[in-house]
């Protein structure tokens, strides 16, 4: 990533295969509890030029391809109240935007959307959450008291909650992943969305 973590080295390099465009809804591959982001600028600089404090994106990321491209992003939860418009057609500016940008190799990121995205842009695009009343509904209140992540598995939005060391799925149904938690969590999710435990 850029000056928020440090990532751990596998040893070899990891090739950078994945090519994003902007609006491209991506996620952390290093991050064990990723949030949503979004593609916002492609700049022709590579991560060994690319500048994060004293070092570089690639000097962060030792692991992937440091000539790669960087993929610079913005996490949507922050791009939904700074640029609630943003479509992907133009890259946005980093000087114009006021909120944490961070620079990826792009072997690090995840492309949510991976199977046509070009045709799928506009779902691409959505948040995660998009259309689905209840999901967002309930992720605000368990954020009242847990961080919740959110992504999107088959078209529709899974909540994502750890508890006591376990993560929990929730899925836009209502179900939840096996564990000491499910039953009230189920219970918390049917008042949402009307699924059974």
């Amino acid at each position: 990533m850029s000056s928020q973590a440090q990532p751990g080295s596998d040893g070899g390099r990891l090739p950078d295969t994945n090519s994003f465009e902007l609006g491209d809804t991506v996620l952390d591959r290093e991050d064990d509890d990723p949030n949503t982001a979004t593609v916002i600028n492609c700049p022709p600089v590579s991560c060994d030029a690319w500048d994060v404090g004293e070092e570089t994106v690639a000097d962060h990321n030792p692991a992937y391809d440091a000539e790669a491209d960087v993929i610079v992003v913005a996490f949507d939860d922050d791009l939904a109240e700074a640029k609630p418009d943003y479509d992907g057609t133009d890259p946005i500016p980093l000087a114009e935007v006021d909120i944490p940008t961070y620079a990826f190799p792009p072997g690090r990121l995840v492309n949510v959307e991976a199977s046509g995205r070009e045709c799928d842009s506009h779902r691409a695009n959505a948040s995660p959450l998009e259309g689905f009343d209840g999901v967002r509904e309930l992720k605000e209140r368990l954020e009242e008291t847990s961080d919740v992540g959110v992504h999107r598995e088959d078209g529709e939005p899974v909540l994502t909650i750890t508890k006591a060391g376990r993560e929990y799925r929730i899925r836009s149904d209502g179900s939840v992943s096996d564990g000491p938690f499910q039953s009230k969590l189920a219970d918390v999710a049917a008042e949402f969305l009307g699924g059974d435990d």
